[in-house]
């Protein structure tokens, strides 16, 4: 199987995907870690989102009731939207070890996504029973981690509940611009998928049938659950999503939007992006890809850029100091721009090399941008270049103490 099986517009034929699931159950994971080292500050973000489905008879599952048929949903992968993921399996397969393809679906491109079921969950005590798996994901998913889905009924109340948790960190990409895609527009997607995944399993209670279920029978006795939905994120989304009762993520800092930000940081001041990022990799060390997070790191290296930033903040302003896109100064700064956007990337995720490509694009964008900027305010706003100069500083210096204060 190749790196990553993609396809623009289309998806794959039966028997197309019955090769593919044969070839899956040979493919090794595509991380590493144990379930508990997968934490926030090793590199893993954290999605989790949960939300009371209805409310069934009180006491344990019967073995024929609401819980089952939601049971039977969940194995079935009912709760995911095909929209968004349709998932490929082998119904005759045991659970446990069963291996599945997941077609991410989004505006163009088709990804087909292996996975494996790495844990089951069947337990019941006196006051909860539970049911779910683990998906595991296996080389040439674009994503890696792992991620539960738990059904669990609570015996005193009847409160059927769906609990959906995940660790996982960018796996790999089939090009450059698939990432790019991914950090834009993947947490829209993420977020649109937990939210419809509670909504088909209430359908499910409320209809008596999914789109893929048909054959589940009405469940008349079953009321829906209506809680008001509360949603908690380190992302503040500004209002309130319905479908879910309790929505949790926590996304790793060194993002897209930072890696923009040092570029456009080199920009307006060529030495600014390296300086900053040498002063905070020097006082606290992060992740950054070998070879660079050393030299980045070195004290020394920290020193010779501060100095360099600091002429270039009086060399700026001079009179006959060449403009920022002459040839020379645009290479420089696009370097810049690169050597800032790979350093930010953390060692794990595969295109650091698409991450120096953004940073140098962003440096060259905003050259430009700053250059023009520049020109207005000294030849149409009267402004003397000084002083348009130390306007422009000032934003150095605010853009740079954000971006250091997320990357802590």
């Amino acid at each position: 199987m190749k790196d990553v099986e993609w396809r623009w517009l289309r998806g794959w034929s039966k028997d197309e995907v019955s090769a593919l699931l044969e070839r899956t159950a040979t493919l090794p994971l595509n991380f590493e870690e144990a379930e508990e080292e997968m934490t926030l500050d090793k590199g893993w973000s954290q999605v989790e989102s949960q939300a009371v489905i209805a409310r069934d008879r009180p006491g344990p599952p019967s073995g024929d009731d609401a819980f089952d048929r939601l049971k039977h949903a969940v194995i079935h992968y009912g709760f995911s939207d095909p929209r968004i993921v349709h998932a490929h399996f082998d119904t005759s397969t045991p659970l446990q070890g069963r291996s599945v393809l997941l077609e991410l679906k989004s505006v163009g491109p088709h990804y087909l996504c292996p996975v494996r079921i790495g844990a089951v969950r069947n337990e019941g005590t006196g006051e909860r029973t539970v049911f779910g798996f683990r998906l595991d994901t296996l080389w040439g998913h674009i994503e890696a981690g792992r991620e539960w889905f738990l059904l669990s009924k609570d015996h005193g109340s009847g409160e059927l509940r769906f609990h959906i948790k995940a660790a996982w960190r960018e796996g790999h990409f089939p090009n450059w611009w698939s990432y790019v895609g991914f950090e834009l527009m993947g947490r829209r997607y993420q977020r649109a998928w937990h939210h419809l995944a509670h909504a088909r399993l209430r359908e499910l209670m409320r209809t008596g049938h999914l789109e893929r279920h048909p054959e589940a029978e009405e469940l008349s006795h079953v009321e829906v659950g209506l809680k008001p939905v509360q949603f908690y994120s380190q992302k503040a989304l500004g209002r309130r999503l319905s479908g879910t009762e309790r929505e949790v993520e926590r996304v790793r800092r060194d993002k897209l939007l930072i890696t923009v930000g040092f570029g456009v940081l080199a920009g307006m001041r060529s030495f600014s992006a390296p300086a900053l990022l040498s002063h905070q990799l020097s006082r606290e060390p992060v992740e950054a890809p070998e070879g660079r997070a050393h030299a980045l790191a070195s004290r020394r290296t920290s020193r010779v850029l501060a100095l360099l930033a600091a002429g270039e903040l009086v060399g700026d302003k001079l009179p006959w100091t060449p403009p920022r896109i002459s040839p020379p100064a645009l290479v420089a700064r696009a370097l810049s721009g690169a050597l800032a956007g790979a350093a930010v990337a953390a060692p794990h995720q595969r295109p650091s090399a698409s991450r120096a490509l953004l940073g140098a694009a962003a440096a060259v964008a905003s050259s430009f941008a700053f250059y023009k900027l520049r020109q207005l305010a000294t030849r149409r706003l009267g402004l003397p270049n000084v002083v348009a100069g130390l306007v422009e500083d000032a934003l150095v210096v605010t853009l740079g103490g954000r971006l250091l204060a997320a990357m802590r």
